[in-house]
């Protein structure tokens, strides 16, 4: 696989995302345009080639370094969240969690919290901390120094506010991550922002 075939490839994934809401939280596996293996091995190799070749093809096109710097942060934290919401919004069996989400919307309406586990918006914790993990070892491989961001952090803040909201029973603070955008850096057909995407 090329990276422009790769790139192809997570254009078509980001493509094929839906926001559902409030009618269901995931898809089916059988939306996604390849694979899940085949999106994920897309994400590895232009995240390497981003780092290797693109990184400075980036740098030539802004005035500082800070500007560089701020625009390869915002594509690794696109192609990070990318990589983690493959398992977040995607199931090979939908029906049973989109059925407890409604279950978990009708509840939060009435004042009542269910043990629903929203899926994590900002990507699963496990995959995102893996590609992060990808991303540091190639960019020292490239450049002998530990990755300037340690930003793997959105998607394990939103895992602990939405785990401690549950715990204390925090009612709104759970209806406002349920309304939450779908996605933060990845854009699809149809997205909204957090103001649109109110329905509760």
């Amino acid at each position: 696989m090329t990276p422009i075939e790769a790139e192809k490839i997570i254009e078509k994934f980001h493509q094929a995302i839906k926001d559902l809401r409030p009618n269901a939280i995931v898809q089916s596996s059988k939306e996604l345009p390849y694979t899940s293996a085949r999106i994920k091995y897309a994400h590895f190799v232009y995240a390497e080639h981003f780092i290797k070749d693109g990184f400075y093809v980036e740098a030539k096109t802004k005035g500082t370094k800070e500007e560089m710097l701020k625009s390869f942060e915002k594509k690794y934290q696109e192609l990070m969240e990318s990589y983690g919401l493959i398992d977040s919004l995607f199931s090979e069996d939908p029906e049973p969690i989109n059925a407890k989400y409604e279950e978990y919307l009708e509840g939060l309406k009435n004042g009542i919290i269910t043990d629903f586990r929203l899926p994590n918006l900002f990507g699963e914790c496990e995959p995102v901390n893996e590609f992060h993990n990808f991303i540091g070892e190639c960019w020292f491989l490239e450049h002998y120094a530990d990755l300037f961001t340690d930003n793997a952090l959105g998607a394990f803040i939103y895992d602990g506010i939405r785990n401690k909201a549950t715990i204390e029973k925090d009612i709104k603070s759970i209806i406002e991550i349920a309304n939450t955008s779908l996605t933060r850096a990845v854009n699809y057909p149809g997205k909204k922002n957090n103001a649109e995407s109110v329905f509760i």
